[in-house]
C-alpha cells in the first residue's frame, strides 16, 4: 500500500516558519518548496496567529474553578455598590438571599447619587462665599494706570488727587534721598 503523501497548506507553512523571519524571507521559502505565496498572506496568517493566541491568553488567564469572596459589606448601599455589573432585579435578588430588604427603586437611587456625587461637590465649592478679601490685581499696561488715575481722580476730586500725588511723591523722595 502507498504511503499517503501530506502536503502542507499555505497557512500552515507559513505558521511553521520562524516568526523573526521577514515576509519577502517567507515568500522566497515557500518558492522553493513549490508554493506560491504573497507577503499579504504572510501578515494575514500571522496577524490571526496572533489574536488568537491573545484571545487564548485572555480566557486562560482567569481559572473556572476559583470562587471569590464576597466583600464585606457596610451598609446596603455599599451591597448595590459591590454588584454594579448587575442589574437592579438581580441585586434585589441577592440583598434578599443576604436578608438584606430594599427594592429596585433603591438600587437605582444609589446609582443615580454616585454617578452626580462629583457634580455636587462642584457645586457646593462654586456657591460657598469668599472668606478673604479679594486679591488685588497688579496694573498690567500703563493705559490702565492712567485709567485708573483718572476714575480716581474724578472720584475724589481733581484737587484732592493732586495733593494725594504729591504727598507720594515727597514719600518717595525721602527714602530715595536716605
Amino acid at each position: 500500500m502507498p504511503a499517503k503523501k501530506t502536503t502542507l497548506s499555505k497557512s500552515d507553512f507559513i505558521r511553521s516558519q520562524h516568526a523573526a523571519l521577514s515576509a519577502a524571507e517567507v515568500v522566497a521559502k515557500g518558492k522553493a518548496a513549490g508554493m506560491a505565496i504573497l507577503p499579504g498572506l504572510v501578515y494575514e496568517v500571522r496577524r490571526t496567529a496572533r489574536s488568537k493566541r491573545a484571545a487564548a491568553k485572555r480566557t486562560s488567564a482567569t481559572p473556572k474553578n476559583v470562587t471569590m469572596k464576597p466583600p464585606v459589606i457596610a451598609s446596603k448601599a455599599d451591597f448595590v455598590r459591590a454588584r454594579a455589573h448587575l442589574s437592579p432585579k438581580e441585586v434585589v435578588e441577592d440583598a434578599k438571599a443576604a436578608g438584606i430588604k430594599f427594592d429596585a427603586r433603591y438600587v437605582y437611587n444609589v446609582r443615580a447619587y454616585d454617578r452626580t456625587g462629583d457634580k455636587r461637590k462642584r457645586v457646593a465649592r462654586a456657591t460657598t462665599a469668599r472668606q478673604s478679601p479679594p486679591v488685588p490685581r497688579p496694573i498690567n499696561s500703563v493705559r490702565s494706570a492712567e485709567e485708573l488715575l483718572k476714575a480716581v481722580a474724578s472720584e475724589i476730586g481733581l484737587g484732592r488727587a493732586i495733593e494725594l500725588l504729591q504727598g507720594e511723591r515727597a514719600r518717595v523722595h525721602s527714602i530715595l534721598r536716605g
